[in-house]
C-alpha cells in the first residue's frame, strides 16, 4: 500500500486571456474556435475558446505563454489567481464574480472547468492587465492589443536592474546572460556571454511548436522587442522553423523560454556546446533515438513531502530527475526529456500528456516516500501490464543503488503511470520520514549511484549495451 500523499492538481497549465460580454452567433456552449491575434499574430490556443452565454472564453496558456503574466492555482480553494505588474485578479471556478486588487466585482460568466481544462471570459481579465479588447463584425476575430510600456508598470519584482550589478542565483553566483538566438538552415544557436546554459526541449503539437526552457539564465534586454514584457520574436530562415518567439520567462528564480515555431515536427539535439555558454542545436527528421521522459515529482506550490531534515520532495526529486537527464543526454540512442526542469508546477494529467504527445518510449516518475520516523526502503510502483517487465528491470537497478530496505514491486493506480500510453513507472527511492534514508537522500555521491541506477534500467529495458 502506498504510504505517501499523492495531491492530484488540476489539469491548470498557464493562463489566459478574457473576453468580455461580446455576443456572437455562436450558439451558447459552442466549441467552435473563435479567432484570436495579439499584437497582429493569430494565436493557436491548444483548447479552442468557446463562447458561453454569449461571451467568450479563453483557455489559460494564453496568458502565460504570450503575456508573460503569472497564474497560481488553490486546488482546496478551486480558486486562480492572476498578477501582473501592480494588478491582482482572483476568480473562483463555477462563481460569476471576481476579485481585483481586493475589490469585488460581478461577471458576466464564471470561469469554468472544460475537460481539464480552466476557461476564463476575456475581456474582463485582458483589460485589467493593460490589454485593449477588440472584436470585428468583418472577421469575426476578436483582436488583443497590449498597451504603449509607459501604460504598463512592471511588478517591483520584474522591475528592470537600474542598479547596474548582474543577476544572479540564490548562492549569489553571476547568472550567465543570453546574448543571441539565432538560426541557419538547419540548427539553433544560443550564445551566453558566461557561464553555462543546462536547457531542456519538449514539443507541443496543434500547431507543432518546440519549447527550449533554460533556467538560471537572464535575456539580455538588446534583445527585447516588447520592453514590458521582456520579449522577443524573429522570422526564421530554416528548413524547419517559421518564427522564433522568446522571452525572460520567469524572474523567481530566473529562466529564460525560447519557442520555435514549426513548419513540420522533427526532432532538435543539441550537437555542440552543452552545458557550455554557446549552443547548436541541430534539427533533424526521424532520428530513430528512444524517447524517454524523465518526471521529476511535484514542484512550486506542490512541495511533497516534507523531509525530516527541514528540506522538501520537490528538491529532492528535481535533483535526481536532472541527474538522470544529464546522464541519459550522454546516451546516442536516447533523446531524453523533463516534464519540469525547475521549481515549477506541472499538474498530473499534464506529465501524462507531455509524454503521450511525445510519443515517448519510457517514463520514469521520481518521489521521495514518506510514512513513520520509522519506515524505511525503496518501493517501485507501476500501474498497466505493460510496465511490468519493466518496474521490476527498474526496482533491481534501484534497490542495489540504494542498499536500503526491498518494499519490492507493486500495482497502484497512479494518475502518471495510469494515464501514460508507454511502459511507466514511479520510483520511491527512500522515506523522508526517516532519519537515516532522508540523509542518503540528500548525499550527492548516494543521488549520483542512484541516477546511474535508473539509467541502466532504462538501457535494459531499451535493449542497449
Amino acid at each position: 500500500m502506498k504510504l505517501r500523499l499523492v495531491t492530484t492538481l488540476l489539469s491548470l497549465l498557464l493562463i489566459a486571456l478574457l473576453l468580455p460580454a461580446l455576443a456572437f452567433a455562436n450558439p451558447q456552449g459552442s466549441d467552435v474556435g473563435v479567432p484570436l491575434f495579439f499584437n497582429g499574430k493569430q494565436l493557436k490556443p491548444e483548447v479552442a475558446p468557446r463562447i458561453i452565454k454569449d461571451v467568450a472564453m479563453v483557455p489559460v496558456r494564453i496568458i502565460a505563454e504570450e503575456l508573460g503574466s503569472k497564474v497560481e492555482w488553490n486546488q482546496a480553494a478551486q480558486k486562480v489567481t492572476i498578477s501582473k505588474a501592480k494588478t491582482k485578479i482572483e476568480m473562483i471556478i463555477d462563481q460569476p464574480a471576481a476579485t481585483v486588487d481586493g475589490v469585488k466585482t460581478s461577471l458576466d460568466v464564471a470561469p469554468v472547468l472544460i475537460a481539464g481544462n480552466t476557461l476564463l471570459p476575456v475581456r474582463f481579465v485582458a483589460e485589467h492587465m493593460g490589454i485593449d479588447v477588440d472584436w470585428s463584425d468583418v472577421t469575426r476575430a476578436v483582436y488583443l492589443t497590449e498597451k504603449p510600456a509607459d501604460e504598463t508598470v512592471l511588478p517591483p519584482a520584474e522591475q528592470p536592474d537600474t542598479t547596474g550589478k548582474p543577476a544572479t542565483d540564490g548562492k549569489g553566483n553571476v547568472l550567465p546572460v543570453i546574448t543571441g538566438i539565432d538560426t541557419d538552415a538547419t540548427r539553433l544557436y544560443l550564445k551566453a556571454s558566461s557561464g553555462q546554459l543546462n536547457p531542456t526541449v519538449f514539443p507541443l503539437h496543434d500547431p507543432e511548436r518546440l519549447v527550449i526552457d533554460i533556467p538560471d539564465a537572464v535575456l539580455d534586454p538588446s534583445l527585447y522587442k516588447e520592453a514590458a514584457s521582456k520579449s522577443g520574436s524573429t522570422v526564421s530562415n530554416n528548413v524547419y522553423v517559421a518564427n522564433v518567439r522568446y522571452s525572460q520567462y520567469n524572474v523567481n528564480p530566473y529562466s529564460v523560454r525560447v519557442v520555435l515555431d514549426m513548419k513540420q515536427p522533427v526532432d532538435m539535439s543539441w550537437e555542440s556546446g552543452l552545458n557550455t555558454a554557446a549552443l547548436t542545436g541541430l534539427f533533424q527528421k526521424n532520428s530513430g533515438k528512444f524517447k524517454v521522459v524523465i518526471d521529476p515529482g511535484h514542484g512550486d506550490q506542490d512541495p511533497g513531502a516534507k523531509a525530516v531534515n527541514g528540506r522538501t520532495e520537490k528538491e529532492f526529486n528535481l535533483t535526481m530527475g536532472l541527474k538522470v537527464y544529464k546522464l541519459l543526454q550522454q546516451e546516442e540512442q536516447i533523446q531524453p526529456y523533463l516534464t519540469r526542469n525547475d521549481d515549477t508546477f506541472v499538474p498530473l494529467d499534464g506529465r501524462g500528456k507531455f509524454a503521450n504527445d511525445l510519443g515517448a518510449d519510457l517514463f520514469v516518475s521520481i518521489h521521495g516516500n514518506s510514512y513513520l520516523a520509522t519506515s524505511t526502503g525503496t518501493e517501485t510502483y507501476y500501474y498497466k501490464s505493460d510496465s511490468v517487465d519493466f518496474a521490476n528491470i527498474m526496482h533491481k537497478h534501484l534497490i542495489a543503488a540504494t542498499g536500503l530496505t526491498d518494499r519490492g514491486v507493486q500495482q497502484e493506480a497512479f494518475r502518471v503511470v495510469k494515464i501514460t500510453n508507454m511502459p511507466a513507472v514511479l520510483l520511491e527511492v527512500g522515506f523522508l520520514s526517516n532519519p537515516a534514508d532522508t540523509a542518503l537522500m540528500f548525499d550527492e555521491a548516494f543521488q549520483d549511484k542512484v541516477a546511474a541506477a535508473i539509467v541502466a534500467g532504462i538501457k535494459e529495458q531499451l535493449h542497449i549495451s
